[in-house]
């Protein structure tokens, strides 16, 4: 799915809600203002019907004494008129949106008029007169009453209101948070798919800085990215191919020069034992220089065979113990380090350390470890050379954090490495500044990372927590099921 897309439902998952929410509130608000106008209309109605009541009530009283005084038939008119326009009234109040409690007021109250106004017509008939005081206080009370129920159904409206409102808030906060909550899933979403990608280019363009040119992006997911992931492809294979070129070339110079390196190395040697002749002084300096070129020469041109050897294949058929292994080649350098007045030590795992390994080649990484500890740790000084089973979770530099890996440490007691060539020293061809060459192309470490990486493994340089001088480190992954 392209990004602008996830982009876009990303939006719409945030927006959406918001709109909703705001069409509710809306809602919400014109019922609440509703409610607000018929609670305003109810108690002024009610306040009104007392009012009315109580004056017609008045009215009553004073047609009747009127009528009673003078027989005077408009009174009774009146006094007719005024009774009917109180049924009226009450009976219109029915027709109205009123509560339970309102209703059975509203009865009573109509119940009491009724009964007001049929005492008070049968006073007149009889010209006996008002005031009916008993039945004009029922009137009254239950006036009163409906105006109490009219204003606790008020009360009771404006309570459900007040939830109303609370209910709503509530909603609001719920809807925003979902709202928040989705943009942020959908923000993930999208981010991580983004992330996705990234980490593919960076794990890709880390193995092309350390010259590996077979990482292929995938160019299928239709994103906005699979441009970039094309280009970066056609790129990385036209650089495999310059380095297949440059590997080839190299290789073949290295071969071609190797043998009649040899026939003159050996001519030279001839020479030196005077084997054609005797050789004076100056004659015999010249041609130990013509040696050391020679071997010089020899080394580098080895040190590139080595390199192209490793990159066309390793035998790690079976398992190997690499404490073994770790001893012959230890072993070996220990009459050169001896030579150099150099104290050269190992501490090995007393277990067996099985690895699916090249042993040729796991030799050579551990000779050109201490080789190249060798070259700058002064005379007096000390190597240690260390083989011990780690898990991954101890190691800061191994892919499998639940396997076991077998870890080698080589620490010398010299310099050490700056921090900012401690990437480098793995470089082809690199070199530090400030030290002296020993004649060799710069490729010993480069060849221990391409051999270490062949197996699975990892090399790093670190401070020499005892010596002081440099560590380098060398992790391999342990066969599965070795303890």
């Amino acid at each position: 799915m392209r990004l602008s897309t996830r982009f876009g439902i990303g939006a719409a998952i945030a927006v959406l809600p918001l709109l909703g929410l705001i069409g509710f509130s809306l809602e919400r608000m014109q019922s609440l203002a509703r409610n607000n106008e018929r609670l305003t209309a109810r108690t002024a109605i009610a306040s009104q019907v007392r009012v009315g009541i109580l004056a017609r009530l008045e009215r009553i009283d004073e047609y009747s004494r009127k009528h009673t005084i003078s027989k005077d038939a408009g009174y009774a008119q009146l006094l007719a008129t005024t009774i009917a326009a109180v049924s009226d009234e009450l009976a219109q109040l029915r027709t109205a949106d009123l509560s339970d409690g309102e209703r059975v007021a509203l009865s009573r109250l109509e119940e009491a008029f009724r009964t007001f106004a049929e005492h008070t017509n049968a006073a007149l008939a009889a010209h006996t007169g008002l005031p009916l005081s008993a039945e004009r206080a029922e009137v009254v009370a239950r006036a009163e009453e409906y105006q109490v129920s009219t204003r606790a159904a008020g009360e009771a409206e404006a309570v459900a209101a007040s939830q109303t409102r609370a209910q709503t808030r509530r909603t609001a906060a719920i809807v925003a948070i979902c709202a928040l909550v989705s943009s942020v899933i959908a923000l993930l979403w999208t981010v991580r798919a983004l992330r996705a990608r990234l980490r593919e280019f960076i794990r890709a363009t880390e193995l092309v800085s350390r010259g590996k040119f077979s990482p292929q992006l995938d160019t299928s997911r239709d994103d906005e990215l699979d441009r970039a992931a094309a280009a970066f492809n056609q790129m990385v294979g036209a650089l495999g191919e310059l380095d297949r070129i440059k590997a080839d070339f190299i290789s073949s110079i290295s071969h071609e020069l190797k043998t009649p390196l040899v026939a003159m190395q050996e001519t030279t040697n001839l020479l030196i034992d005077e084997v054609i002749g005797p050789l004076n002084e100056r004659q015999r300096r010249m041609l130990v220089l013509s040696a050391d070129a020679g071997s010089r020469l020899s080394r580098m041109i080895a040190e590139l065979l080595d390199l192209s050897l490793v990159r066309a294949g390793l035998e790690c058929s079976t398992d190997r113990d690499l404490v073994k292994l770790t001893w012959v080649a230890v072993s070996q350098l220990e009459a050169l380090a001896l030579e150099r007045e150099i104290e050269l030590r190992s501490e090995l795992a007393a277990e067996d350390l099985l690895a699916r390994c090249d042993p040729d080649r796991f030799v050579q990484v551990v000779q050109n470890l201490i080789e190249n500890a060798l070259k700058y740790t002064p005379r007096g000084g000390v190597i240690s050379v260390r083989l011990a089973r780690h898990a991954g979770s101890e190691l800061p530099r191994v892919g499998d954090l639940d396997s076991d890996w077998a870890l080698l440490e080589v620490e010398d007691s010299g310099p050490g490495i700056p921090q900012v060539d401690r990437e480098r020293v793995f470089e082809k061809f690199f070199r530090r500044e400030g030290l002296a060459s020993d004649g060799g192309a710069g490729l010993g470490l480069a060849i221990c990372r391409e051999i270490v990486e062949a197996h699975g493994g990892s090399v790093w340089v670190d401070d020499a927590a005892v010596l002081g001088g440099a560590a380098l480190n060398v992790a391999l992954p342990l066969s599965e099921g070795v303890t």
